[in-house]
Protein backbone atom coordinates (compact mmCIF):
# COMPACT_ATOMS: atom_id res chain seq x y z
CA UNK A 1 0.00 0.00 0.00
CA UNK A 2 1.20 3.64 -0.77
CA UNK A 3 2.48 5.14 2.62
CA UNK A 4 1.10 8.80 1.47
CA UNK A 5 -2.27 7.47 1.29
CA UNK A 6 -4.57 8.35 3.81
CA UNK A 7 -6.03 5.03 5.50
CA UNK A 8 -9.47 4.27 4.00
CA UNK A 9 -11.73 0.73 4.26
CA UNK A 10 -10.81 -1.56 1.72
CA UNK A 11 -13.64 -2.29 -1.29
CA UNK A 12 -15.65 -5.11 -0.14
CA UNK A 13 -16.98 -6.52 -3.83
CA UNK A 14 -14.35 -6.05 -6.57
CA UNK A 15 -16.34 -7.57 -9.91
CA UNK A 16 -13.67 -8.23 -13.16
CA UNK A 17 -15.51 -9.17 -16.08
CA UNK A 18 -13.24 -9.51 -19.73
CA UNK A 19 -14.61 -8.09 -22.98
CA UNK A 20 -13.85 -8.53 -26.35
CA UNK A 21 -16.92 -9.93 -28.56
CA UNK A 22 -20.51 -10.26 -26.77
CA UNK A 23 -21.77 -8.38 -23.74
CA UNK A 24 -22.55 -11.61 -22.03
CA UNK A 25 -19.69 -11.19 -19.33
CA UNK A 26 -20.33 -7.85 -18.66
CA UNK A 27 -24.41 -7.93 -19.08
CA UNK A 28 -23.84 -10.33 -16.01
CA UNK A 29 -21.80 -8.45 -13.40
CA UNK A 30 -23.49 -5.51 -13.88
CA UNK A 31 -26.93 -7.61 -13.21
CA UNK A 32 -24.67 -8.88 -9.88
CA UNK A 33 -23.26 -5.43 -8.99
CA UNK A 34 -27.00 -3.70 -9.44
CA UNK A 35 -28.37 -6.32 -7.30
CA UNK A 36 -26.00 -6.04 -4.62
CA UNK A 37 -26.36 -2.29 -4.69
CA UNK A 38 -30.20 -2.78 -4.51
CA UNK A 39 -30.09 -5.80 -1.60
CA UNK A 40 -26.90 -4.58 0.57
CA UNK A 41 -26.32 -0.60 -0.27
CA UNK A 42 -24.26 -0.69 2.67
CA UNK A 43 -21.11 -2.66 0.64
CA UNK A 44 -18.71 -1.06 -1.04
CA UNK A 45 -18.93 -2.10 -4.61
CA UNK A 46 -16.82 -1.91 -8.20
CA UNK A 47 -16.84 -2.91 -11.32
CA UNK A 48 -13.60 -3.31 -13.52
CA UNK A 49 -14.17 -4.04 -17.20
CA UNK A 50 -12.84 -2.70 -20.46
CA UNK A 51 -16.33 -3.04 -21.92
CA UNK A 52 -17.27 0.44 -24.08
CA UNK A 53 -21.14 -0.34 -23.77
CA UNK A 54 -20.86 -1.05 -19.86
CA UNK A 55 -22.93 2.75 -19.41
CA UNK A 56 -25.42 1.87 -21.50
CA UNK A 57 -25.88 -2.03 -19.63
CA UNK A 58 -25.58 -0.27 -15.94
CA UNK A 59 -28.30 2.62 -17.13
CA UNK A 60 -29.02 4.69 -13.91
CA UNK A 61 -28.59 2.68 -11.62
CA UNK A 62 -25.98 3.52 -8.66
CA UNK A 63 -22.90 1.28 -9.74
CA UNK A 64 -19.43 2.37 -10.25
CA UNK A 65 -17.01 1.06 -12.52
CA UNK A 66 -13.45 1.68 -14.21
CA UNK A 67 -12.74 1.47 -17.91
CA UNK A 68 -9.35 -0.87 -18.89
CA UNK A 69 -8.37 -0.12 -22.59
CA UNK A 70 -10.42 -2.67 -24.95
CA UNK A 71 -9.66 -6.02 -26.25
CA UNK A 72 -11.06 -6.42 -29.82
CA UNK A 73 -11.71 -10.00 -31.43
CA UNK A 74 -12.80 -11.14 -34.90
CA UNK A 75 -14.13 -14.94 -36.04
CA UNK A 76 -12.45 -16.29 -38.31
CA UNK A 77 -13.98 -20.06 -39.70
CA UNK A 78 -15.73 -20.27 -36.25
CA UNK A 79 -13.19 -19.22 -34.16
CA UNK A 80 -12.88 -16.07 -32.22
CA UNK A 81 -9.12 -14.34 -32.25
CA UNK A 82 -7.94 -11.27 -30.96
CA UNK A 83 -6.38 -8.76 -32.84
CA UNK A 84 -5.10 -5.20 -31.77
CA UNK A 85 -7.51 -3.30 -29.74
CA UNK A 86 -9.23 0.26 -30.15
CA UNK A 87 -6.35 1.70 -28.30
CA UNK A 88 -3.89 0.00 -31.11
CA UNK A 89 -1.90 -2.81 -29.00
CA UNK A 90 -2.55 -6.39 -29.76
CA UNK A 91 -4.46 -8.60 -27.71
CA UNK A 92 -1.03 -10.00 -26.01
CA UNK A 93 0.01 -6.49 -25.37
CA UNK A 94 -2.80 -5.47 -23.78
CA UNK A 95 -2.87 -8.55 -21.64
CA UNK A 96 0.19 -7.57 -19.97
CA UNK A 97 -0.71 -3.70 -19.77
CA UNK A 98 -4.61 -4.69 -18.46
CA UNK A 99 -2.56 -7.06 -15.44
CA UNK A 100 -0.56 -4.42 -14.21
CA UNK A 101 -3.22 -2.09 -14.07
CA UNK A 102 -5.47 -4.32 -12.26
CA UNK A 103 -2.73 -5.21 -10.06
CA UNK A 104 -2.52 -1.12 -9.44
CA UNK A 105 -5.88 -1.67 -9.01
CA UNK A 106 -6.52 -4.20 -6.64
CA UNK A 107 -3.04 -2.74 -3.98
CA UNK A 108 -4.98 0.56 -3.72
CA UNK A 109 -8.70 -0.71 -3.50
CA UNK A 110 -7.74 -4.08 -1.13
CA UNK A 111 -10.77 -5.68 -1.72
CA UNK A 112 -12.38 -7.90 0.64
CA UNK A 113 -14.14 -10.41 -2.31
CA UNK A 114 -12.78 -10.53 -6.38
CA UNK A 115 -15.69 -12.06 -8.47
CA UNK A 116 -14.10 -12.96 -11.96
CA UNK A 117 -16.71 -14.01 -14.96
CA UNK A 118 -16.00 -17.15 -16.83
CA UNK A 119 -11.89 -17.17 -17.13
CA UNK A 120 -9.77 -17.85 -13.69
CA UNK A 121 -6.79 -16.20 -15.54
CA UNK A 122 -8.87 -13.32 -17.64
CA UNK A 123 -9.37 -13.67 -21.39
CA UNK A 124 -4.94 -12.91 -21.95
CA UNK A 125 -3.86 -13.96 -18.25
CA UNK A 126 -4.65 -10.06 -17.11
CA UNK A 127 -5.64 -11.50 -13.70
CA UNK A 128 -2.35 -13.71 -13.10
CA UNK A 129 -0.25 -10.89 -11.89
CA UNK A 130 -2.69 -10.08 -9.02
CA UNK A 131 -3.57 -14.30 -8.35
CA UNK A 132 0.51 -14.28 -7.82
CA UNK A 133 1.08 -11.51 -5.64
CA UNK A 134 1.39 -12.63 -2.37
CA UNK A 135 0.62 -9.00 -0.60
CA UNK A 136 -3.02 -8.85 -2.36
CA UNK A 137 -3.72 -12.39 -1.71
CA UNK A 138 -3.16 -12.39 2.26
CA UNK A 139 -6.50 -10.67 2.36
CA UNK A 140 -8.46 -10.83 -0.80
CA UNK A 141 -10.86 -13.79 -1.65
CA UNK A 142 -11.29 -15.23 -5.00
CA UNK A 143 -14.43 -16.61 -6.42
CA UNK A 144 -15.43 -17.51 -10.30
CA UNK A 145 -18.93 -17.29 -11.93
CA UNK A 146 -19.36 -19.51 -15.12
CA UNK A 147 -22.34 -18.93 -17.50
CA UNK A 148 -24.79 -21.72 -17.80
CA UNK A 149 -23.41 -23.50 -20.90
CA UNK A 150 -19.86 -23.28 -20.83
CA UNK A 151 -18.76 -24.55 -24.53
CA UNK A 152 -15.33 -25.91 -25.08
CA UNK A 153 -13.41 -22.60 -24.44
CA UNK A 154 -9.36 -22.88 -23.47
CA UNK A 155 -9.55 -20.26 -20.98
CA UNK A 156 -12.01 -22.69 -19.11
CA UNK A 157 -11.15 -25.80 -19.67
CA UNK A 158 -6.84 -26.16 -19.51
CA UNK A 159 -4.49 -26.97 -17.22
CA UNK A 160 -3.49 -23.67 -16.24
CA UNK A 161 -7.23 -22.71 -15.52
CA UNK A 162 -7.89 -25.45 -13.60
CA UNK A 163 -4.63 -25.11 -11.89
CA UNK A 164 -4.97 -21.10 -11.16
CA UNK A 165 -8.38 -22.00 -9.58
CA UNK A 166 -7.36 -24.97 -7.69
CA UNK A 167 -4.25 -22.54 -5.92
CA UNK A 168 -5.93 -19.05 -5.89
CA UNK A 169 -10.05 -19.80 -5.68
CA UNK A 170 -12.12 -20.59 -3.27
CA UNK A 171 -15.44 -21.12 -4.53
CA UNK A 172 -17.56 -21.60 -7.58
CA UNK A 173 -20.93 -19.85 -8.84
CA UNK A 174 -23.41 -21.34 -11.57
CA UNK A 175 -25.40 -18.90 -13.64
CA UNK A 176 -27.74 -21.63 -15.36
CA UNK A 177 -31.25 -23.35 -14.04
CA UNK A 178 -30.76 -26.61 -13.20
CA UNK A 179 -34.94 -27.62 -14.02
CA UNK A 180 -33.72 -26.00 -17.69
CA UNK A 181 -30.35 -27.47 -18.30
CA UNK A 182 -30.24 -30.93 -16.14
CA UNK A 183 -27.25 -31.48 -13.74
CA UNK A 184 -24.61 -32.22 -15.99
CA UNK A 185 -22.91 -28.87 -16.38
CA UNK A 186 -22.75 -28.02 -12.83
CA UNK A 187 -21.52 -31.53 -12.06
CA UNK A 188 -19.25 -31.08 -14.74
CA UNK A 189 -17.98 -27.84 -12.95
CA UNK A 190 -17.71 -29.17 -9.76
CA UNK A 191 -15.66 -32.20 -10.93
CA UNK A 192 -13.44 -30.39 -13.08
CA UNK A 193 -12.38 -27.36 -10.33
CA UNK A 194 -12.38 -30.01 -7.45
CA UNK A 195 -14.92 -27.26 -6.13
CA UNK A 196 -18.87 -27.51 -5.34
CA UNK A 197 -20.38 -24.99 -7.88
CA UNK A 198 -23.04 -23.12 -5.92
CA UNK A 199 -27.00 -22.94 -8.26
CA UNK A 200 -27.43 -19.31 -8.81
CA UNK A 201 -29.64 -19.57 -12.13
CA UNK A 202 -29.89 -17.46 -14.61
CA UNK A 203 -28.53 -13.73 -14.45
CA UNK A 204 -30.93 -11.21 -16.42
CA UNK A 205 -30.24 -7.62 -16.31
CA UNK A 206 -33.60 -6.92 -17.27
CA UNK A 207 -34.91 -8.54 -13.80
CA UNK A 208 -32.77 -6.92 -11.88
CA UNK A 209 -33.71 -3.55 -13.21
CA UNK A 210 -37.57 -4.12 -12.58
CA UNK A 211 -36.79 -5.34 -9.24
CA UNK A 212 -35.06 -2.21 -8.86
CA UNK A 213 -36.53 0.99 -7.42
CA UNK A 214 -33.82 3.08 -8.93
CA UNK A 215 -34.53 2.15 -12.90
CA UNK A 216 -38.54 1.02 -13.93
CA UNK A 217 -38.90 -0.14 -17.82
CA UNK A 218 -41.22 1.76 -19.36
CA UNK A 219 -44.68 0.47 -21.03
CA UNK A 220 -45.69 2.92 -23.78
CA UNK A 221 -45.55 2.08 -27.87
CA UNK A 222 -46.45 -1.78 -29.35
CA UNK A 223 -43.60 -2.47 -31.45
CA UNK A 224 -44.00 -5.48 -33.65
CA UNK A 225 -40.26 -6.68 -33.36
CA UNK A 226 -37.02 -5.82 -32.09
CA UNK A 227 -33.85 -7.02 -33.40
CA UNK A 228 -30.33 -7.11 -31.73
CA UNK A 229 -27.26 -7.79 -33.65
CA UNK A 230 -24.55 -6.56 -30.70
CA UNK A 231 -22.04 -7.78 -33.40
CA UNK A 232 -21.05 -9.25 -36.76
CA UNK A 233 -19.69 -12.41 -37.12
CA UNK A 234 -18.41 -13.86 -40.46
CA UNK A 235 -21.62 -14.48 -42.28
CA UNK A 236 -23.40 -11.69 -40.80
CA UNK A 237 -23.41 -8.82 -43.19
CA UNK A 238 -25.14 -11.19 -45.33
CA UNK A 239 -27.53 -12.57 -43.37
CA UNK A 240 -28.71 -9.09 -42.65
CA UNK A 241 -29.08 -8.46 -46.66
CA UNK A 242 -31.47 -10.75 -47.08
CA UNK A 243 -33.23 -9.66 -43.69
CA UNK A 244 -33.39 -6.17 -45.14
CA UNK A 245 -34.84 -7.31 -48.89
CA UNK A 246 -37.32 -9.44 -47.20
CA UNK A 247 -38.55 -6.66 -45.03
CA UNK A 248 -38.63 -4.80 -48.05
CA UNK A 249 -40.37 -7.18 -50.25
CA UNK A 250 -43.49 -7.61 -46.94
CA UNK A 251 -43.73 -3.98 -46.61
CA UNK A 252 -45.02 -2.09 -43.60
CA UNK A 253 -48.45 -4.10 -42.69
CA UNK A 254 -46.81 -6.03 -40.05
CA UNK A 255 -45.91 -2.50 -38.24
CA UNK A 256 -42.82 -1.08 -36.87
CA UNK A 257 -39.45 -3.11 -36.82
CA UNK A 258 -37.17 -1.63 -34.05
CA UNK A 259 -33.27 -2.34 -35.01
CA UNK A 260 -30.56 -2.30 -32.59
CA UNK A 261 -26.86 -2.89 -33.95
CA UNK A 262 -23.60 -3.35 -32.79
CA UNK A 263 -20.73 -0.68 -33.66
CA UNK A 264 -19.18 -2.72 -36.26
CA UNK A 265 -22.47 -3.38 -38.23
CA UNK A 266 -21.77 -1.37 -41.72
CA UNK A 267 -23.12 1.94 -42.26
CA UNK A 268 -24.42 0.63 -45.63
CA UNK A 269 -26.47 -2.04 -44.26
CA UNK A 270 -28.23 0.32 -41.70
CA UNK A 271 -28.99 2.66 -44.09
CA UNK A 272 -30.53 -0.20 -45.67
CA UNK A 273 -33.04 -0.94 -43.03
CA UNK A 274 -33.62 3.11 -42.41
CA UNK A 275 -34.70 3.55 -45.86
CA UNK A 276 -37.74 0.80 -44.96
CA UNK A 277 -40.96 3.23 -43.42
CA UNK A 278 -41.32 0.27 -41.03
CA UNK A 279 -38.12 -0.19 -39.75
CA UNK A 280 -36.34 2.06 -37.26
CA UNK A 281 -32.34 1.89 -36.25
CA UNK A 282 -31.05 2.63 -33.09
CA UNK A 283 -27.39 2.10 -32.04
CA UNK A 284 -27.24 -0.83 -29.19
CA UNK A 285 -28.03 1.88 -25.68
CA UNK A 286 -30.09 1.58 -22.18
CA UNK A 287 -33.63 2.36 -24.20
CA UNK A 288 -33.32 -1.33 -25.72
CA UNK A 289 -34.76 -3.60 -22.62
CA UNK A 290 -37.82 -0.74 -22.75
CA UNK A 291 -38.52 -1.22 -26.67
CA UNK A 292 -37.89 -5.22 -26.10
CA UNK A 293 -40.88 -5.16 -23.31
CA UNK A 294 -43.13 -3.06 -25.58
CA UNK A 295 -42.54 -5.45 -28.53
CA UNK A 296 -45.19 -7.87 -29.56
CA UNK A 297 -41.65 -10.15 -30.61
CA UNK A 298 -37.71 -10.48 -30.88
CA UNK A 299 -35.09 -11.63 -33.07
CA UNK A 300 -32.43 -12.15 -31.40
CA UNK A 301 -28.37 -13.56 -31.74
CA UNK A 302 -28.41 -16.45 -29.67
CA UNK A 303 -26.27 -15.82 -26.68
CA UNK A 304 -26.48 -15.91 -22.91
CA UNK A 305 -27.83 -12.12 -22.63
CA UNK A 306 -29.76 -12.29 -25.24
CA UNK A 307 -31.77 -15.21 -24.35
CA UNK A 308 -31.81 -14.30 -20.58
CA UNK A 309 -33.33 -10.79 -21.84
CA UNK A 310 -35.99 -12.35 -24.34
CA UNK A 311 -36.77 -14.87 -20.98
CA UNK A 312 -37.40 -12.20 -18.86
CA UNK A 313 -39.40 -9.94 -21.13
CA UNK A 314 -41.78 -12.84 -21.61
CA UNK A 315 -41.17 -12.12 -25.49
CA UNK A 316 -41.46 -15.15 -28.02
CA UNK A 317 -37.98 -15.32 -30.14
CA UNK A 318 -36.53 -15.76 -32.97
CA UNK A 319 -33.03 -16.77 -32.31
CA UNK A 320 -30.02 -16.94 -34.65
CA UNK A 321 -27.34 -18.99 -33.95
CA UNK A 322 -24.02 -18.55 -35.45
CA UNK A 323 -21.50 -21.59 -36.80
CA UNK A 324 -18.99 -20.34 -33.64
CA UNK A 325 -16.34 -24.04 -32.69
CA UNK A 326 -17.34 -23.68 -29.11
CA UNK A 327 -21.14 -24.94 -29.80
CA UNK A 328 -21.98 -23.55 -26.40
CA UNK A 329 -25.06 -21.50 -28.51
CA UNK A 330 -26.48 -24.76 -29.86
CA UNK A 331 -26.20 -26.72 -26.69
CA UNK A 332 -27.64 -23.77 -24.88
CA UNK A 333 -30.75 -23.08 -26.92
CA UNK A 334 -31.41 -26.88 -27.68
CA UNK A 335 -32.31 -27.18 -23.79
CA UNK A 336 -34.69 -23.98 -24.00
CA UNK A 337 -36.34 -24.87 -27.00
CA UNK A 338 -37.12 -28.48 -25.36
CA UNK A 339 -39.05 -26.49 -22.84
CA UNK A 340 -40.72 -23.34 -24.75
CA UNK A 341 -41.11 -25.04 -28.32
CA UNK A 342 -44.11 -23.13 -29.06
CA UNK A 343 -42.34 -19.79 -28.37
CA UNK A 344 -38.48 -19.83 -29.18
CA UNK A 345 -37.22 -20.44 -32.87
CA UNK A 346 -34.68 -21.52 -34.04
CA UNK A 347 -32.09 -21.50 -36.75
CA UNK A 348 -28.59 -21.17 -38.37
CA UNK A 349 -27.14 -18.23 -39.51
CA UNK A 350 -25.20 -20.29 -42.08
CA UNK A 351 -28.16 -21.77 -43.16
CA UNK A 352 -30.12 -18.74 -43.61
CA UNK A 353 -27.37 -17.37 -46.06
CA UNK A 354 -27.36 -20.84 -48.03
CA UNK A 355 -31.21 -20.78 -48.40
CA UNK A 356 -32.85 -17.11 -48.02
CA UNK A 357 -36.06 -19.04 -47.70
CA UNK A 358 -35.24 -20.44 -44.79
CA UNK A 359 -35.07 -17.22 -42.74
CA UNK A 360 -38.78 -16.04 -44.97
CA UNK A 361 -40.27 -18.58 -43.07
CA UNK A 362 -38.99 -18.76 -39.82
CA UNK A 363 -40.25 -15.68 -39.71
CA UNK A 364 -43.74 -16.00 -40.65
CA UNK A 365 -43.71 -18.31 -37.63
CA UNK A 366 -42.34 -15.84 -35.38
CA UNK A 367 -44.94 -12.60 -36.83
CA UNK A 368 -47.71 -15.08 -36.38
CA UNK A 369 -47.16 -15.32 -32.97
CA UNK A 370 -49.00 -12.32 -32.22
CA UNK A 371 -49.62 -11.15 -28.47
CA UNK A 372 -48.45 -14.58 -27.26
CA UNK A 373 -46.35 -14.62 -24.09
CA UNK A 374 -42.83 -16.50 -23.80
CA UNK A 375 -43.96 -18.80 -20.68
CA UNK A 376 -41.02 -18.72 -18.03
CA UNK A 377 -42.87 -19.64 -14.66
CA UNK A 378 -40.82 -22.29 -14.34
CA UNK A 379 -37.32 -20.81 -15.31
CA UNK A 380 -35.53 -19.31 -12.24
CA UNK A 381 -34.05 -16.01 -13.29
CA UNK A 382 -33.21 -14.68 -9.58
CA UNK A 383 -29.65 -15.52 -10.67
CA UNK A 384 -28.25 -11.84 -9.85
CA UNK A 385 -30.03 -11.91 -6.09
CA UNK A 386 -29.08 -15.06 -5.64
CA UNK A 387 -25.34 -14.59 -6.25
CA UNK A 388 -25.69 -11.02 -4.46
CA UNK A 389 -26.76 -13.13 -1.60
CA UNK A 390 -23.72 -15.84 -1.67
CA UNK A 391 -21.45 -12.68 -2.04
CA UNK A 392 -22.80 -10.81 0.92
CA UNK A 393 -22.94 -13.70 3.23
CA UNK A 394 -19.28 -14.80 1.79
CA UNK A 395 -18.91 -11.35 3.73
CA UNK A 396 -20.39 -12.03 6.69
CA UNK A 397 -23.44 -9.97 5.96
CA UNK A 398 -26.58 -12.34 6.44
CA UNK A 399 -30.10 -9.93 6.01
CA UNK A 400 -30.07 -7.93 3.02
CA UNK A 401 -32.45 -4.20 3.37
CA UNK A 402 -35.81 -4.81 3.13
CA UNK A 403 -37.18 -3.86 -0.74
Amino acid sequence: MNPTLPQFPPVDLLLYAHDGRGLGHISRSVAIGLAVRRLYPELRLLLVTGGSQTQELIGTGPLDWLKLPAYQTEVIDGKSRGIDGKSAYGDHQLGIIRGEHIRQIMQLYRPRIVLADHSPQGKHKELLPSLQDPQINRKTRWLLGMRGVVGSVKQTSSNLAVDLFKQYYSGLLWYGDSAILGTAHCQSLTTQFSSRAEECGYVSRLKEIEDSSHDQVKRGARFRCTISVPWAGEQTNRFLELLASILKTRGGGHGEFRFFLGSDISLSLRESFEKLNHCTVYPFGSNYLETLKNSQTAMIFGGYNSLVDVMAAGKPALVVMRNMRDQEQQQHLSALVNKMPDSLLAVEEQDCVSDSSILDTKLSVLLAAGNDRLDTSEVNLSGAENAARFLASSLGVVQPRQT
